[in-house]
């Protein structure tokens, strides 16, 4: 295969969706991973996934041995542990954690059932270009130690995080730096606890506090005796690593005294909205290296899972045209980010108050109900803050003693619908990217909750 329709750089969950997808619409479509195939879906994350990205998709839902645990709410705490916040009933919620290889050998199954190539033990080295459009990639055979050269009318980059396709890119519509404090650096280790878990079917959340400042701290069922645990701080701020605050709060927290190691890593992810654009001149980009996360958790499967189906029908079409400039694949920009992108945008204002406000004024609004685990759902579902006459005046009379986190909320909510408003309103073509731009950056520098 010297020509291919479409190259994906990573064979991770979103990387598979669209190889399926594009060789489900008679794509020749080839695959490019740097693991052996044998290791393709193994990522260290927190595994979990709601049942809303398959019903979404069309994909089917784990099961079997792929999953580990159902999922059915979450205990959400402050940094002081006390007064948490129930979490229960929402049905965007509910969904599974799993065991991240077979459920990644499953996608990778089938997209190769469907007719996408598989070269695994492939290290990207170089894009090639013809005047300003990718038109090939270059890789070399770990196993041969060959270099090799493959040409497409659409290379996709899903190679995660580190995105090497989009960093050897110099054009105006890929976005290559982002800033430190919208990276969460991350340690995770799979447990084995001394007792069953009392409620296997819940998570658990920590928000700040000694063990994660300015982050989070997370328990994922994985069984009922086996969880998935770890912590994701901001980088930048010099907090410590990462690690060395993880096992400090495995050392202090009771539920994980004992509790045997089965497997531990590390890894930075991103926590902030969709890059600009997901597309330019013969290249698309999808999952992590587009910044598909959800910025309070990280959590990236669904938000890949979904671009994955969309960027596939919009190759399709954009090949029937011969038309492979980032204006011929524009409409992957305005499907996804004014629909599920607009979410993510709206959830990193969300993230910047809750990693600004104090730990003393967060231990406050959990206790006096400023903060209630219906604004933590509404947020998710990207349905903002909004509040009425009444529920305000509630809140502010339980806070009457200290108005700044309500002042603050408030404000979030503010700022979350107008961000809402611009992502709802992508520019339709290229030439009012730079316009929109300047909007939305305006938001974000304006998202400041520290005083």
């Amino acid at each position: 295969m010297k020509r291919v329709d479409v190259a994906i750089v990573g064979a991770g969950s979103a990387g598979c969706v669209t190889a399926r997808r594009c060789s489900e619409l008679g794509l020749r479509t080839l695959l490019l991973d740097r693991k052996s195939e044998s290791a393709i879906g193994t990522k260290v994350c927190g595994d979990e996934i709601s049942k809303s990205h398959f019903e979404a998709t069309g994909i089917d839902f784990p099961e079997g041995k792929e999953v580990s645990s159902c999922v059915a709410g979450a205990d959400v705490y402050p940094p002081n542990l006390d007064h948490k916040l129930d979490v229960r009933g929402w049905k965007d919620f509910d969904g599974w954690t799993v065991d991240r290889l077979l459920f990644g050998q499953r996608l990778l199954g089938e997209a190769k059932q469907a007719g996408a190539q598989l070269r695994p033990e492939s290290h990207v080295s170089g894009v090639i270009f013809k005047g300003e459009q990718v038109v090939g990639v270059q890789y070399k055979d770990m196993s041969s130690k060959e270099t090799h050269s493959i040409n497409c009318k659409l290379l996709v980059d899903a190679s995660g995080f580190a995105s090497v396709v989009r960093k050897k890119i110099d054009s105006p519509f890929v976005e290559k730096e982002i800033e430190k404090r919208d990276i969460a650096l991350c340690y995770r280790e799979i447990l084995r606890l001394k007792m069953p878990l009392a409620e296997p079917e819940v998570a658990r959340v920590f928000l700040g506090g000694e063990y994660s400042p300015g982050g989070y701290s997370w328990i994922f069922p994985k069984g009922v005796q086996e969880i998935n645990s770890g912590v994701g701080v901001a980088g930048g701020k010099k907090r410590g690593s990462p690690k060395s605050l993880f096992l400090a709060f495995k050392e202090n927290y009771p539920l994980l005294f004992g509790s045997t190691v089965l497997d531990s890593g590390g890894g930075a992810v991103p926590v902030r909205r969709p890059i600009w654009s997901l597309v330019a001149n013969g290249v698309a980009f999808i999952g992590d290296a587009a910044f598909m996360v959800n910025p309070i958790h990280g959590g990236g499967i669904g938000a890949g899972m979904r671009a994955g189906v969309i960027l596939a029908e919009v190759a399709k079409v954009a090949i029937s045209k011969n038309d492979l400039s980032a204006k011929g694949l524009w409409h992957y920009n305005t499907r996804f980010l004014t629909n599920f992108g607009r979410r993510l945008a709206s959830l990193e204002i969300f993230k910047r108050l809750l990693t600004d406000v104090t730990d003393e004024e967060m231990n406050f609004g959990f206790a006096k109900r400023i903060l209630e685990a219906s604004d933590l759902m509404r947020a998710n579902q990207g349905d903002g803050l909004s509040m009425g006459i009444r529920e305000k005046m509630k809140r502010v009379k339980r806070g009457i003693r200290r108005t700044s986190l309500l002042l603050k909320l408030q404000r979030a909510t503010s700022l979350m619908k107008k961000i809402d408003k611009e992502f709802a309103n992508y520019p339709v073509n290229p030439n009012g990217l730079e316009d929109w731009k300047t909007s939305v950056k305006n938001i974000i520098d304006s998202a400041v909750f520290t005083k």
